[in-house]
């Protein structure tokens, strides 16, 4: 059984204009508050995406809640208008989406980490939605069809933080799972991050994860360095 990060699953979305505001901050004249996938009736378009801050490094963007992270060089910036789903987590669709580098094991391509945003309604508190979105995407992206008992979710507290000055939550923590025998290509071990930012009438929510232990020497297993700073880079882009 393949346990490891698989390539996204891409669904084609429609053209949504659609803006998000973050803390009390109010809309300015013409733009209308709006977040997920609703359409908004007023023409609206988003701020490009910003230059990367981190050296030799791109920027993952969701434009539809105008969020930016920085992500590896070697990373795959997907096009904008792709999203990825989580059914344990509802009606709700992840864009800004970012693989980690493919690789070959056991006959399936993977892929060595992802990171992906959306935007939730805030029917709960940060911490307890950060760790919702923890163990759904856990098992969502390394489980065999999100079946999470051959793997560990060890998380750790959830941290009170602030984004450009945005009360957040950010909570980390390790993925485990089973060795893969013979073939000694999959991943032990995953970093994973959530980072959970309060918007006006929202939580906008960003997930990050790598590999960070696999027999295999390439590609390499660097996620308890990477992820960390994917989190610490995500910013709104205000327009």
């Amino acid at each position: 059984m393949i346990t490891g990060l698989t390539l996204a699953v891409l669904m084609l979305a429609g053209a949504i204009t659609i803006g998000i505001y973050y803390g009390t901050t109010s809309p300015r004249s013409g733009e209308v508050a709006a977040g997920g996938d609703r359409p908004s009736t007023t023409t609206w378009t988003p701020p490009p995406a910003p230059e990367p801050r981190i050296d030799g490094w791109q920027v993952g963007y969701n434009r539809r809640i105008q969020l930016a992270y920085d992500v590896p060089g070697n990373w795959q910036v997907l096009p904008s208008d792709q999203r990825y789903s989580i059914p344990e987590l509802g009606d709700m669709t992840f864009h800004g989406l970012v693989d980690g580098p493919s690789y070959q094991c056991g006959g399936a391509t993977l892929v060595g980490g992802r990171a992906v945003s959306t935007r939730v309604l805030a029917e709960d508190t940060m911490s307890r939605t950060a760790e919702a979105f923890f163990d759904a995407a856990g098992a969502n992206f390394y489980a065999s069809g999100g079946d999470a008992r051959n793997i560990s979710l060890d998380l750790d507290e959830p941290r009170e933080t602030t984004v450009e000055g945005y009360d957040a939550v950010r909570l980390s923590g390790t993925v485990r799972l089973p060795a893969d025998g013979e073939a000694r290509c999959l991943p032990t071990e995953a970093t994973m991050a959530v980072l959970v930012v309060e918007a006006r009438d929202d939580y906008v929510v960003l997930v990050a994860s790598a590999d960070s232990e696999r027999p295999a020497p390439s590609p390499e297993a660097r996620g308890d360095r990477i992820v960390p700073r994917i989190v610490e880079s995500a910013r709104p882009v205000r327009g």
